[in-house]
């Protein structure tokens, strides 16, 4: 018996392999979740990790795709065994039109599947694990601005996926003035990391999108956006309806912001200026509104006097890649309106304070020495 299970050991990987063939979840689950115990040419028994292993291999169909792998490498199909440790075995029978009879045993029962509704809301804290597990390998893969964004991400849904019929896409769930940021180059390089991890929780997910919060509204809904159209589109801070709604985090010292990095350049600004004396210092104004000479009324992220000369910072999201035309024009259209430097930072350089503060320090001496 000890020389068949470890001809198994041997063949166990060729196994994986056809399983990965036919359907890459049940590989990620069998891979990362279970290894050989035991064979002996008619039972094959493989250790799982958890009762949520076992549960999803039944579950989600993935024992039938075991046995067409086992069958196409050994030319036979064993009896299968999950085991956990601890656990006394419980055998479960499933057959189907067609089918040979197959018995699987795990070592705990199988619930009984939930309603819709209640799975969704069962798998809520695991997706919010999930996303905070690959905020944090996105980070140590030295991919800090998609970290940096999925810190923004305020929930994780599921919806059917359109690669797969097997599986379900999750959606980032996102304040709407963050979406432009999760632009494909992101997502294309969040979704493999986020599918693995979401693999080793027993999640098949086939995809990753973005998508803005649904806006909480009341009965009263249709006077109150009657309100706001009546009072216009105006972004500046001096506006009450910008205050209205504000995400947490992102009101600071009065001024409201549109993301967590603003914040972050506001906080540097405030730094230099409690650096300088009071008599030669900086007059900083966030998010204020102005009107250039070609009749466009903009929104710079930041307007900053200093020694008589008035320049602006913006910060720069993934989405102003494919913007850097129209960011150039403005620019110019700044510059002819007496903005005599403009400055650029983009969102990945403001994740430590000292790069910021030297990035601050630059602008504000390229803004004295302007001639």
């Amino acid at each position: 018996m000890a020389d068949m299970t470890a001809g198994m050991h041997k063949v166990w990987p060729h196994v994986l392999q056809a399983i990965k063939n036919r359907r890459r979840f049940t590989w990620i689950l069998l891979e990362q979740n279970t290894d050989v115990l035991f064979y002996d040419g008619t039972t094959l028994m493989l250790r799982a990790t958890s009762q949520g292993v076992c549960d999803n291999i039944v579950a989600s169909g993935s024992s039938a795709i075991l046995d067409e792998a086992l069958a196409e490498v050994l030319n036979t199909q064993p009896t299968v065994e999950l085991h956990v440790e601890g656990q006394a075995p419980f055998a479960l029978h499933r057959s189907a039109p067609n089918r040979p009879a197959t018995e699987v045993r795990v070592s705990v029962a199988v619930t009984t599947p939930q309603a819709p509704s209640e799975t969704a809301e069962a798998s809520t804290p695991t997706l919010r694990l999930v996303l905070a597990q690959t905020a944090f390998l996105m980070h140590e893969q030295g991919n800090s601005q998609a970290a940096a964004l999925l810190t923004d991400v305020e929930d994780v849904e599921l919806v059917p996926g359109n690669r797969f019929e097997d599986c379900q896409d999750a959606v980032l769930i996102l304040p709407p003035y963050l979406v432009p940021r999760f632009t494909e180059n992101v997502t294309a390089a969040i979704q493999p990391v986020f599918e693995h991890v979401a693999g080793r929780h027993g999640l098949e997910i086939g995809g990753v999108t973005a998508a803005p919060a649904l806006p909480d509204i009341g009965d009263d809904w249709r006077q109150i956006l009657q309100e706001r159209l009546a009072k216009g589109a105006a972004s500046n801070q001096a506006s009450p309806t910008r205050a209205r709604g504000v995400a947490p985090g992102l009101s600071k010292d009065g001024f409201v912001f549109d993301s967590r990095e603003e914040v972050l350049v506001y906080e540097a600004l405030k730094r230099a200026q409690a650096a300088m004396s009071q008599d030669s210092t900086i007059a900083v104004f966030p998010l204020p509104m102005g009107r250039v000479g070609t009749g466009n009324a903009w929104t710079p992220d930041f307007l900053v006097a200093a020694s008589g000369r008035v320049g602006i910072i913006e910060v720069d999201g993934p989405h102003h890649q494919k913007r850097f035309g129209a960011d150039a024009t403005r620019d110019r259209h700044w510059r002819n309106s007496g903005i005599v430097h403009i400055e650029r930072i983009l969102v990945e350089e403001t994740s430590a304070d000292a790069d910021l503060d030297a990035l601050v320090r630059q602008f504000l001496t390229r803004l004295r020495e302007y001639r």
